[in-house]
């Protein structure tokens, strides 16, 4: 019955949002997809890509052996909630193969029953730390009992059925020695599927602050300070779905050196539930981060409406009020 209620909820949505003509052209195209030319050429380019960029075994080992003069700890949050067990065993494996050896792996469980089966895999490391909720409290509230019990130096999130690269922290802590002052880093990001095929690469831009207001470009994978988290709070249940949109908005708000590394180094798991099959595979969450950047222009004093991008989910048209001096110009309400 929840398949079948999430795909009711789906199919409303988007007759709401799209009307009914679009609607059933959408369905059948899924029904009927075939690969572009495009596709398919970016999927060729993408393999050549990762043989000329895929780290060596020597540059693996040479990693492990890596002595930095900063060894921040890092804690890594993952909000848990009917974890697939497979998927659970994957992402564990990819942690304990980090080149970096000083994290720890904070699982916060909101399941409705606690799964046995996955204790062989935590309890496999000191560094996994798992706390059962008794019960599912939220994405948001979930997220937020894994901040409870951070003990490290910067806070990353992960999700249950995702995979960083085996050089994630390496790569985070380099940048943190070379850039003791940073408070938040961001990386690229690609998808992977149960086959451990990788595609569609998103190589993104430095940090924009008018990009992000209009657009979570950032998603997969960021750090921040402990310190700072503190600071702006934990997620906001209110926004379930774009919780992590509000959060990243909040902490780049308060920032003071954001940084981007240009290296993919997080695997987006795709799979039939997953919003990186279809970006809006979870309407509720498309509708929250509208939300969010409303609640974002509210905090900071920008009067604006927001709009959906047109056919795009998880893009927003701000428009603005555009003031001169003391007097208003052009007034958005007007065009209502």
């Amino acid at each position: 019955m929840g398949v079948l209620k999430r795909k009711t909820e789906k199919f409303i949505y988007y007759i709401k949002k799209y009307g009914l003509l679009v609607t059933l052209k959408k369905c059948l195209s899924v029904i009927f997809k075939k690969k572009t030319n495009t596709e398919k050429i970016n999927e060729v380019r993408y393999v050549e890509w990762m043989q000329k960029n895929n780290l060596t075994n020597e540059a693996i080992e040479a990693q492990r052996i890596y002595k930095f003069e900063n060894n921040p700890k890092i804690s890594i949050i993952v909000p848990m909630y009917n974890t697939n067990e497979k998927y659970f065993a994957e992402m564990i494996d990819y942690m304990r193969m980090q080149t970096y050896i000083n994290w720890e792996l904070c699982l916060a469980d909101g399941s409705e029953v606690e799964n046995k089966n996955l204790k062989k895999y935590y309890e496999i490391d000191t560094r996994i730390k798992y706390n059962f909720l008794k019960g599912n409290k939220g994405i948001a509230e979930n997220t937020n009992q894994g901040i409870k019990m951070v003990t490290g130096d910067y806070v990353g999130f992960l999700d249950h059925d995702d995979l960083l690269t085996v050089d994630c922290l390496f790569e985070l802590v380099k940048e943190i020695n070379k850039n003791p002052e940073v408070d938040f880093i961001y990386t690229d990001e690609d998808k992977i599927n149960d086959d451990k095929i990788r595609s569609n690469p998103y190589f993104k831009p430095d940090f924009s602050k008018e990009t992000l207001e209009c657009n979570n470009y950032i998603t997969h994978f960021c750090l921040v300070k402990t310190e700072l988290l503190k600071e702006v709070g934990g997620l906001n249940e209110e926004f379930n779905g774009a919780q992590d949109f509000d959060l990243v908005l909040r902490i780049t708000e308060k920032a003071k050196n954001i940084v981007h590394i240009p290296k993919i180094l997080y695997h987006w798991r795709i799979n039939k539930n997953s919003t990186a099959r279809v970006a809006d595979t979870k309407p509720y969450a498309y509708e929250a981060g509208k939300r969010v950047v409303e609640s974002y222009l509210e905090r900071n004093n920008k009067k604006a409406l927001v709009e959906y991008g047109n056919d795009v989910p998880g893009i927003y048209k701000i428009i603005y009020e555009v003031i001169r001096k003391s007097k208003s110009i052009y007034n958005y309400t007007k065009q209502r």
